[in-house]
């Protein structure tokens, strides 16, 4: 089967959480169907309107796949940005139409209690009615979206890397330290770990926060990191490869995902199979595989105090946090498996094609 794939960031050169996603899952798929990955080219500074973006960057899609001599039996479009090229493929070359929805824009606005954007209403709404076949990561996405299309998705989590590091690996930071990486936007929430941090440092006086990641609110943290006098006590890296996490989070004491909204979860999926001690909000994908107590640690971060008792006391508890890293690691491996996640993907492949009413 020959699938044809669209996406707004190549996986090769993961920018984000979708671009790791679309990375392990291409490379688990590949050997037994070929993918061919199709992505835009320029980038949005370039553009005075979003909008303007979005079309030229569909444009360029289309203009490559029909340039591309090659016959397909299947598109499978990965995030709404994508939506306008996806439909018109799918017109255009008479193929069934898979679609995975990595998050909602409508959804991330609202906690952020800001307004979305309303030409991305329309390409969210575009791509869950063109499609004939949804995928989501997480049973919280699956209750975010319409019930109206609920009968076409289907819930497959983003696959474990299993991958393992060769030899012992090096500790980069002499300190003890609490890790959390990911976009420097305001629904991960980092602005509420920094004032749990600011509370959590007097009863843990040796101990530190790295948070690597870029984005738009990266100042705005770095300030904020100032106010509560931590300046010395945080440390802000940039954007880090796949290596350089796994460091991190092998020599972390916890690592702590505090999102307002958070579709599944990756970064604490990765964390959570190489057996770190790990913090979650109560908030979305999380709770399909991070158990409180059990599995992971779920804490509310909008109490502050709250969240920095709890933390503490997981750190001076070193049985229960071996109790908890342990099952976490199995809980991963049991619930994201890549052979679970290729078959699935495989199944859904096959179903979309043979009902697909074009052939």
């Amino acid at each position: 089967m020959n699938i044809l794939m669209l996406s707004p960031e190549h996986p090769d050169e993961p920018k984000s959480g979708l671009g790791v996603h679309l990375n392990r899952l291409i490379s688990y798929l590949n050997p037994h169907i070929n993918i061919t990955v199709f992505t835009p080219s320029g980038q949005l500074f370039s553009y005075a309107k979003f909008e303007d973006y979005i079309a030229d960057a569909n444009f360029t899609m289309v203009r490559h796949v029909l340039s591309h001599n090659k016959r397909f039996d299947l598109i499978h479009a990965h995030d709404d940005t994508t939506a306008p090229a996806a439909q018109y493929l799918k017109q255009r070359l008479g193929l069934p139409l898979a679609a995975t929805i990595h998050g909602l824009e409508s959804e991330r606005k609202k906690v952020c209690r800001e307004a979305p954007h309303p030409y991305r209403l329309k390409t969210e709404r575009l791509l869950i009615e063109s499609a004939d076949a949804l995928i989501v990561l997480s049973t919280f996405m699956k209750r975010s979206l319409n019930k109206a299309a609920h009968k076409k998705i289907t819930v497959i989590p983003s696959p474990a890397s299993m991958e393992e590091e060769k030899g012992k690996i090096q500790r980069s930071i002499n300190r003890r330290f609490l890790f959390s990486y990911g976009r420097f936007v305001p629904e991960k929430g980092f602005s509420q770990l920094l004032k749990v941090f600011a509370i959590l440092k007097q009863r843990q006086p040796d101990l530190y926060l790295v948070l690597a990641g870029e984005g738009p609110s990266l100042s705005c943290y770095e300030k904020l990191a100032a106010s509560y006098n931590l300046k010395d006590r945080v440390m802000f890296l940039p954007f880090l490869n796949r290596k350089d996490i796994r460091t991190l989070l092998s020599h972390c004491e916890m690592a702590v995902f505090p999102s307002s909204y958070e579709p599944f979860g990756l970064a604490a999926q990765e964390s959570m199979e190489q057996g770190v001690l790990t913090v979650v909000s109560q908030s979305g994908g999380f709770c399909d595989y991070a158990v409180h107590d059990k599995t992971a640690i779920i804490a509310n971060f909008t109490l502050v105090q709250e969240a920095a008792d709890l933390l503490d006391s997981f750190l001076k508890d070193r049985e229960k946090a071996r109790r908890i890293k342990e099952a976490g690691r199995q809980q991963v491996f049991k619930l994201h498996h890549p052979r679970l996640i290729m078959s699935s993907y495989l199944q859904l492949y096959e179903r979309i094609f043979n009902n697909s009413a074009i052939h």
